[in-house]
């Protein structure tokens, strides 16, 4: 197998409103070795633009963003954010490989990767085509990466690239209800993709070791995963593919034992890293995770995370720590905005001074700038539409 950017690497899942920036940047900070993005919906990245924006004590921050009709005005909306202290693989959440090339177009020079969503069972996901819903259409899913990689890999942008690198595309998937349908599966989309040893297409997969209608809280399936995997290995289609283990590692450590017990390649961690990203380190520090939870929020406050979003991460991570259960229903009453944020943490004045925090908000504008295209995709009744 040849080396790939995952090689050993124990890596951030994306997860829904909470891989921003903001925490993507701490978990980088802690030990990750590499970050992904939340869910980053195609349709309305491939109507964004990009805006260099300096951010207080960060620094330039590339902000990609829609102006939707707000009122009499118009909302700018920032769709994805990366800095270059924050190297980070994109996931996407498509379902038309002609939207994915175009999306993967708008911000392909600016990260690491780009990895498809091929496997979250969210009813939103999977309504509009993308998530679980390329499992049962693989060759679909084929298509989506081959016109991804045909897009951003051309050899003219390749050259153009200083370090004349190829973006590495990636997916990540669950298992069917058998290694073999599971095998069947990632073949039928790499044939669809024009994946091949010589010519490959794919650089990882993930797989998260339950299927797509298991519980969260049920026990992985890692040896149904490490069948899959030495199953793989005898096609010479997968030699050059990194495969990434996610589903209930613990740890670093945990996910460096567990990838080499069951043949992976890499780990990725998710609700334990939600929890206290101080996982990824080699050697953790101690401390009251109360503490932990004040940093994320001055990660937040730094990196202008939206204060919804902010708000739902507190609500996942309180509930799983005996430390912190006790006060989710402060949390819940007295946490309402940013500001009760700052008293709840006990924030001091100097920590946010010059932060500007109340512009992590959307800024409503009369007017759209001159050249950025207005009326992009809209979201209705949970279906993403034109």
């Amino acid at each position: 197998m040849t080396s790939s950017l995952f090689d050993g690497k124990v890596l951030l899942a994306p997860m829904v409103r909470v891989c921003g920036l903001g925490f993507r940047q701490m978990c980088l900070d802690h030990g990750a070795d590499i970050v992904f993005s939340e869910e980053v919906v195609a349709a309305k990245l491939c109507k964004a633009h990009a805006e260099v924006v300096p951010y207080p004590t960060v620094g330039e921050v590339t902000d990609y963003v829609v102006y939707e009709p707000f009122k009499t005005g118009y909302k700018r909306a920032v769709v994805f954010s990366t800095c270059a202290s924050c190297p980070t693989i994109i996931q996407l959440g498509v379902s038309d490989p002609a939207v994915g090339a175009a999306a993967a177009l708008v911000c392909c020079e600016n990260v690491l990767g780009i990895d498809i969503n091929m496997g979250c069972p969210k009813k939103f996901s999977v309504m509009n085509g993308f998530g679980a819903a390329l499992m049962r259409d693989p060759v679909r899913a084929g298509h989506i990466l081959r016109a991804i990689h045909l897009a951003v890999n051309r050899a003219e942008l390749v050259h153009a690239r200083k370090d004349k690198r190829t973006i590495p595309i990636s997916f990540k998937t669950r298992l069917q209800r058998t290694a073999s349908e599971t095998v069947t599966m990632l073949g039928e989309i790499l044939a669809a993709a024009g994946h091949t040893a010589s010519t490959p297409v794919v650089h990882a997969i993930t797989l998260h070791a339950r299927e797509p209608d298991s519980r969260p809280d049920d026990a992985p399936l890692y040896t149904r995963a490490e069948e899959v995997v030495r199953l793989c290995r005898a096609d010479e289609r997968f030699q050059s593919i990194c495969f990434v283990l996610n589903g209930s590692l613990e740890s670093r450590a945990d996910a460096m034992d567990k990838q080499k017990q069951f043949g992976f390649g890499a780990g990725m961690l998710a609700r334990a890293a939600l929890v206290d990203p101080r996982v990824f380190s080699v050697s953790p520090a101690e401390g009251p995770l109360f503490d932990v939870m004040r940093d994320l929020l001055l990660y937040a406050l730094r990196y202008r995370n939206p204060f919804k979003n902010f708000k739902y991460h507190l609500t996942r991570a309180f509930p799983h720590h005996e430390e912190l259960r006790p006060m989710m229903e402060k949390v819940q009453l007295q946490v309402k905005h940013y500001k009760d944020s700052i008293t709840f943490f006990n924030i001091t004045a100097s920590e946010v001074e010059g932060l500007n925090w109340e512009d992590n908000e959307a800024v409503v504008v009369d007017t759209v700038p001159d050249g950025v295209p207005s009326a992009p995709v809209v979201l209705k009744r949970g279906r993403v539409e034109e």
